[in-house]
C-alpha cells in the first residue's frame, strides 16, 4: 500500500519523522511531518534482519521523494519487551531478537536520532496524536491481534514499569486458571491471551473474522464462542478500569475490526462489573496506529511536534 498526500514543506530544516512498525508478519512505515500530516505510507512483508529493514526504509524514502536530509528522526515499534531508554529490544520472539541494540544499529545506518519502543506503546502514542485518544491524559490501549497486549497512559505519560513490562495484560489470570493450576511463562501465550486473542478464536476451526460473521448469522457454535469471548474481554477491561480509572479504553488490533456490532455488549457488561465510569471505543487508526505512533515518538522526543501533544 503506497499513499501520497499533503502540501510541500520548507526545505530549511528537517520536517519529517519516520515511523516504522515492525510486526511478526508485516512492516508498516509512515512518514509524517511535524503538523501531523502523513506524507507517505507503505506496508511490506516483515523481516528481522536489520540490514534489510534499513534497505526497506531507504527504498520508502526514495519512493516518497523525501531526501534523508529532510528526516528529523526515526521511531521503531517492536513486538516485544523493549528498553526504550537504551534503544535495546530485550526480547522479541517473533523477530528472533534478544538484547538487540536496534536503536544503535539504525543510528549508524542513518546518522539520525533513533527511538525504539514496544509496538503497543507506539499504537497508543498514535491514537493520542491523531486517533481516538487525542489529548487524553489517562487511557488504556488494548491490542487484540494474533496475541494480546496493552499500553497505559497515566497523567499524560506512558507507564513502563520497573522492567519495561507494564501492560502485559496477556498474563492476567481468571478463576479457572487458579483452579486448573495453570501458569504463565515467558515465550508462551499468556493465560488471558488464550481467551481473547485472534489465535484463540481461530482455534475453533474458523478464522476469527469468519467466526464473527457466523455469529451474526446465528450459528449456534459461533454464538457460544463469541459470547464467551465478550464475557472474558469485559472481565479484563473491568479489572483494568477499576485499577487505573482511565478516561477511555481503546480497543485496537486485527480482532477489533470485527467488534463494531459487539461493542455495546462489551460496554454494557463492563458497566455491570465495575462502578467506575469509562468510555470504551475502537481504534480509529486501525493497523496504522503503530507506525503513526512511532513517527510521533520520533518527532516528540526531539521536541518537534506541533500543538498540545506531549509524548
Amino acid at each position: 500500500m503506497n499513499l501520497q498526500s499533503t502540501k510541500s514543506l520548507s526545505a530549511a530544516e528537517p520536517q519529517y519523522g519516520v515511523g516504522v512498525d515492525i510486526g511478526g508478519t508485516k512492516i508498516m512505515i509512515h512518514i509524517a511531518n511535524v503538523a501531523g500530516e502523513i506524507a507517505y505510507k507503505r506496508k511490506v512483508c516483515t523481516t528481522g534482519k536489520p540490514e534489510e529493514i534499513h534497505g526497506i526504509i531507504r527504498e520508502t524514502l526514495e519512493s516518497a521523494s523525501i531526501p534523508i536530509e529532510q528526516v528529523a528522526a526515526f521511531g521503531f515499534g517492536v513486538p516485544g519487551i523493549t528498553d526504550t531508554r537504551q534503544g535495546i529490544v530485550i526480547e522479541a520472539p517473533a523477530l528472533q531478537w534478544a538484547n538487540m541494540p536496534i536503536g544503535e544499529k539504525m543510528s549508524q545506518y542513518f546518522n539520525k536520532p533513533v527511538f525504539v519502543d514496544n509496538d503497543v506503546n507506539c499504537a497508543a502514542l498514535g491514537e493520542r496524536w491523531l486517533g481516538t485518544a487525542r489529548k487524553l491524559e489517562d487511557f488504556v490501549f488494548l491490542a487484540l491481534g494474533t496475541g494480546v497486549g496493552s499500553a497505559i497512559f497515566a497523567n499524560g505519560s506512558l507507564v513502563y514499569g520497573s522492567d519495561y513490562m507494564a501492560g502485559e495484560i496477556a498474563y492476567m489470570v481468571l478463576d479457572d486458571d487458579v483452579l486448573n493450576r495453570d501458569s504463565n511463562a515467558f515465550g508462551q501465550f499468556g493465560l488471558y491471551e488464550k481467551r481473547i486473542s485472534g489465535t484463540s478464536l481461530s482455534s475453533h476451526g474458523y478464522a476469527s473474522d469468519e467466526l464473527f460473521v457466523k455469529y451474526a448469522a446465528g450459528d449456534p457454535l459461533a454464538q457460544k464462542i463469541v459470547r464467551q469471548f465478550v464475557s472474558n474481554l469485559a472481565i479484563g477491561i473491568s479489572n483494568v478500569v477499576s485499577l487505573l480509572n482511565p478516561q477511555k479504553v481503546i480497543i485496537g488490533g486485527g480482532v477489533s475490526q470485527s467488534l463494531s456490532d459487539l461493542l455495546e455488549q462489551v460496554r454494557t457488561t463492563v458497566s455491570k462489573l465495575t462502578p467506575v465510569p469509562v468510555a470504551i471505543e475502537l481504534s480509529s487508526l486501525g493497523e496504522h496506529s503503530g507506525a503513526v505512533g512511532a513517527a510521533a515518538m520520533a518527532l516528540g522526543r526531539i521536541g518537534r511536534l506541533e500543538g498540545d501533544v506531549p509524548i
